[in-house]
């Protein structure tokens, strides 16, 4: 497959556990116009031998050391073919209707196409593409898929090793770019992903972010409300 329209990409560190559930999401869904690349972080717990299960499933693989998961998602773009990247947790599964039901209507123009998951709890995500983002992220990770466009002369920054999506999904928002949402779950996802860390690094990350991206007048707004949410997650009310 030379040009699929879809790259279904999964960056996995010793999640071998999960691993397997994934892929069998991805391969028993009712698209085919994808490929699948599965980047690890030089896992030693038998992750490997997962993924040489389905080799003949994955179009590329690699496990090498890298920064972070985002660091590894990077080199998923660098190396995908699909006129679209969706990012998969390793302990996420894609609802089998997802990529049919998108690309089965208009997305020309396109750059952003978003929706919603829900987690293994029960807990559910909506998405939102609008001034939420100057508060917080509010879009999943799983909840989004992007045109390869987007990345076109940038990566998710790895500095930011909790919240580099944050960062990427606010540029495109502050950039204007065109987004289409659908008002259905895209994945079904695990409980403990790493933007759900709530801890100093989260806020300090997410203050970081939106004093490099938001003009003095909105810094001053949304940046004292990130603190503000540090300060209530700190006496246990948030």
């Amino acid at each position: 497959m030379q040009h699929p329209k879809i790259s279904i990409i999964i960056p996995i560190l010793k999640q071998k556990q999960f691993l397997q559930r994934a892929i069998e999401s991805v391969i028993n869904q009712g698209f085919t116009d994808y490929e699948l690349i599965i980047i690890d972080g030089k896992s030693e717990d038998g992750t490997i031998d997962v993924i040489k299960q389905y080799e003949n499933k994955i179009s590329y693989w690699e496990s090498a050391e890298d920064r972070n998961v985002y660091d590894a998602m990077n080199k998923a773009v660098a190396q995908s073919n699909g006129d679209w990247l969706y990012f998969l947790g390793a302990d996420d599964e894609i609802c089998k209707t997802t990529f049919q039901n998108i690309f089965s209507q208009n997305t020309e123009d396109t750059n952003l196409i978003f929706g919603n998951i829900i987690y293994q709890n029960k807990e559910e995500f909506k998405g939102e593409f609008s001034n939420k983002l100057f508060i917080k992220n509010s879009i999943h990770h799983q909840g989004a898929i992007y045109h390869k466009r987007c990345f076109y002369g940038r990566n998710f920054n790895c500095n930011y090793s909790i919240l580099a999506d944050y960062d990427f999904n606010l540029q495109l928002f502050l950039e204007s770019k065109k987004a289409l949402y659908f008002d259905f779950d895209f994945a079904i996802c695990g409980n403990d992903g790493i933007s759900k860390q709530k801890g100093w690094t989260h806020y300090k990350q997410e203050f970081d972010i939106k004093k490099n991206r938001l003009n003095a007048v909105q810094f001053v707004v949304y940046g004292s409300i990130t603190l503000g949410k540090f300060l209530l997650n700190q006496i246990g009310i948030l």
